[in-house]
């Protein structure tokens, strides 16, 4: 995700804290990452690219549909640019891009007349077609819309000449859709082209009415010969539109058939390796240095990883290209060991990661924090990875702070099975989880006099970087969880529980923070029955109903809250809270009376 300077400094003036870091801080050094789709391969795509370059030029699959497939952030619009350009090398084919998730807002009909306008305003420029797309174009009033919408929206203007010229009747036109994928098949087979790719990005950032409209308009106007379409969605996402359509009656068969009829060839994308996420980020650190040799870079891990030689990174180096600076190599280790599965396995994640860390350690430097990259670096893991372990590090007096460090380091460097008597303690209040990044280097104990700063900047700042994003799998749960449907919930709480527990964590929070829009009663209710499945969950759970949900509570929710674990500081602060209704109140004092006579 991509924060630009003035939109950081904005996300930071709510702060007291960093008003002043803001005058301190050089824009110039702060780089951050933005979520652009790249023409630039560091994640090792070539080999998709080239399959499904390969696939839709092929005469066997005439039409072919291609579903390009990945996690959330998993690299599908940068893939798609790839194919982009590697479709540009050849000859006789025409490529259309097409982004509907810009008209997202559009009825229906709207939506497919703006996909259809798109490719025949692309034929019209191709020699031998201008007359017959042309007249394709106006073959129902409705299409002949679509187009000129397509056109104002592609460039970003509003000719009203042309949109009045568009809605006045022709007692010529035909009124209907019907015959228009026979003119369109005739147009097709007399021209001189080998294909015309359609690449759809963003599909699964629709609306269930607009994917559908998409998909129709693929498979029931624009699927004849020389045609290819290649669609950059999450297929679980596609499959939670189809079976939300009008159609559908939210049974997930449909959705099956549904696909199985339009998508030919469904690919993924491969998931990063630990080796993959330490090569993307020491290219992404090489980058921001201002490498002039980024390309020759790229290429030698290309040729690395065909090859199959690890690091993908590593010596030797051809002629004439420099080493990648060591800080840089070191760092990119250090993050890929640190960082949890779930975000270097994702691109975004990735990027996400380091805009946080490079914010915290931008302020840090400019409040007079002494400390090299590593150990601020490895500070934020440990923010990022175990935040109540960060959260105990932070209320630890600064003069208490060393000793913490050291029995914490003491403790992780020692056997794990180690049951002697001279086995040191697990420090209080640190989790069992932290045991690989406290005893990772570099050590904190000969530093902790100098980390307060840090620890201040981080303990009061939030990240402009928007939080941590869901994974697609919890955002698709987090719309079930909110469904109407009771059958769906359960369905949907089942497989909540079965997500990480900081993934479920995250998603309680969420469910949590939209009470005040989807009803507190049936959020909170949700959140509980989530939260019941681990401790982390049950935290965050009590932590977003005093954050979020205290003015929307009612004597129902309350009940709920009370079957969460630890629901007692939670009721007492709501039997406190004047502002709230005495009904509610009364119902927290209740149920903290009732936990008190089963103790």
């Amino acid at each position: 995700m991509g924060v630009s300077w003035p939109q950081f400094v904005r996300g930071l003036r709510e702060h007291a804290c960093t008003r002043e870091v803001l005058r301190m801080v050089d824009p110039i050094q702060l780089r951050l990452w933005d979520d652009n789709p790249t023409e630039l391969d560091m994640l090792g795509f070539d080999a998709v690219v080239d399959t499904v370059a390969a696939a839709v030029c092929s005469p066997d699959l005439d039409p072919v549909t291609v579903a390009l497939q990945s996690s959330w952030g998993g690299g599908k619009s940068s893939a798609l640019k790839l194919i982009e350009m590697r479709l540009s090398e050849v000859d006789n084919v025409v490529v259309v891009r097409c982004d509907p998730w810009e008209y997202d807002d559009l009825p229906k009909s709207e939506v497919r007349a703006l996909v259809i306008g798109q490719v025949l305003n692309r034929l019209v420029g191709e020699p031998g077609l201008v007359k017959k797309a042309e007249n394709l174009l106006r073959r129902v009033a409705w299409v002949k819309v679509g187009a000129t919408i397509s056109n104002m929206v592609l460039a970003r203007t509003v000719d009203v000449e042309k949109l009045a010229d568009a809605f006045k009747p022709n007692a010529e036109e035909p009124t209907s859709m019907a015959g228009f994928h026979d003119e369109f098949e005739k147009l097709m087979e007399g021209a001189a082209l080998h294909k015309v790719i359609v690449l759809v990005d963003d599909l699964d950032r629709c609306s269930p009415d607009s994917v559908v409209a998409i998909l129709e308009a693929i498979k029931v106007f624009l699927s004849v010969r020389k045609m290819a379409f290649v669609l950059a969605a999450e297929e679980a996402l596609i499959r939670y539109a189809i079976e939300r359509s009008e159609n559908a009656g939210a049974r997930t068969t449909y959705s099956d058939r549904y696909l199985e009829k339009i998508v030919q060839l469904p690919v993924r994308l491969p998931t990063l390796s630990r080796d993959d996420a330490e090569t993307f980020i020491a290219l992404l650190l090489a980058e921001r240095r201002g490498e002039t040799n980024i390309n020759a870079l790229v290429r030698h891990v290309a040729n690395r990883r065909g090859a199959g030689q690890r690091p993908y990174l590593g010596e030797p180096y051809p002629a004439g290209l420099p080493a990648p600076a060591g800080e840089d190599l070191a760092l990119a280790a250090q993050i890929a060991q640190g960082i949890s599965i779930d975000k270097w396995s994702s691109p975004r994640a990735i990027k996400r990661f380091l805009n946080a860390w490079g914010v915290r350690m931008a302020m840090a430097s400019a409040r007079g924090a002494d400390l090299d990259l590593a150990t601020m670096l490895k500070l934020y893991i440990l923010e990022d990875r175990f935040p109540k372990d960060f959260e105990v590090l932070v209320a630890c007096p600064p003069d208490a702070r060393g000793a913490l460090l050291d029995s914490w380091e003491t403790w992780a460097k020692a056997p794990a099975s180690d049951k002697s008597n001279g086995a040191p303690d697990l420090p209080e209040g640190i989790s069992e989880d932290s045991r690989t990044w406290a005893a990772s280097p570099p050590s904190l104990q000969t530093v902790s006099g100098k980390i307060d700063t840090y620890l201040t900047v981080a303990a009061t700042f939030t990240s402009v970087s928007a939080g941590q994003g869901l994974p697609t799998e919890a955002l698709q749960i987090l719309d079930e969880l909110l469904d109407a449907s009771e059958p769906v919930r359960r369905g949907a709480t089942a497989r909540a529980r079965a997500l990480e527990p900081d993934v479920r964590a995250a998603l309680v929070t969420r469910l949590i923070e939209r009470a005040g829009a989807v009803g507190a009663d049936q959020a909170i209710e949700t959140a509980a029955e989530v939260a019941k499945a681990d401790q982390m969950s049950a935290g965050a759970f009590h932590s977003a109903i005093v954050d979020f949900a205290l003015p929307h509570l009612t004597p129902a929710s309350v009940l709920d809250i009370g079957l969460v674990e630890g629901a007692d500081a939670t009721l007492a602060k709501v039997a406190a809270t004047a502002s709230l209704d005495e009904d509610v109140r009364g119902a927290a004092d209740e149920e903290l009376a009732s936990s008190e006579g089963n103790v």
